[in-house]
């Protein structure tokens, strides 16, 4: 009797000494799947977000070819003397609109006799049209123009108004502005371009 209840004994601490490292076992299984899972989600999160900048290093590249396909054509209109002078011609009219007063006017050292030569009309035509006599007149201080491309600065005889209508000024603000609209037409898959 006392060899069979020691075997139960035995037996009884063999079980629960089994059902203990089972459990051990178990938990560590649950532990090490967790961190699988959490590696997988974490590699998913790295793939993901190399994908993105790799997307956005893309869409970069492809906006700095627009803009400096942009550039070049508004350069190439620049040494167009003809175009170039009905441009320049609507650039001082809408800048003479948008200041309505007396103002200065400054220009990339190429194009000042094109604006001396157009300020007279200038001023002709807002009066005409506006019912207004305004003076415009061309201030020495030039603008640079690797960085205007071309255009007019008006400012207002008191210096608070100032309208910068030069082609970069006036490309940054369209480009801009048309932004949703480009990224849509170069990056989207549906798009029909």
């Amino acid at each position: 009797e006392l060899d069979q209840a020691a075997q139960e004994e035995y037996d009884v601490e063999k079980m629960r000494l089994m059902e203990l490292e089972k459990t051990k076992i178990r938990t560590n299984l649950e532990k090490k799947k967790k961190q699988v899972e959490v590696d997988r989600r974490v590699a998913r999160a790295n793939h993901s977000k190399q994908q993105r900048m790799r997307v956005m290093e893309e869409r970069g590249i492809i906006l700095d070819s627009l803009r400096a396909s942009v550039q070049k054509k508004l350069l190439a209109i620049v040494q167009d003397a003809s175009k170039y002078k009905v441009l320049m011609t609507d650039l001082l009219r809408q800048s003479s609109i948008a200041i309505d007063s007396d103002c200065t006017v400054r220009c990339c050292k190429q194009d000042e006799q094109m604006v001396k030569s157009l300020l007279q009309s200038t001023c002709e035509w807002f009066q005409k049209t506006h019912g207004k006599e305004i003076s415009i007149t061309l201030e020495a201080g030039d603008l640079v123009s690797e960085e205007a491309w071309g255009g007019v600065v008006f400012t207002s005889a008191d210096g608070r108004i100032t309208c910068n209508n030069t082609l970069s000024a006036r490309f940054s603000h369209c480009f801009v502005e048309q932004m949703p609209r480009i990224r849509y037409a170069l990056l989207e898959e549906d798009s029909k371009i």
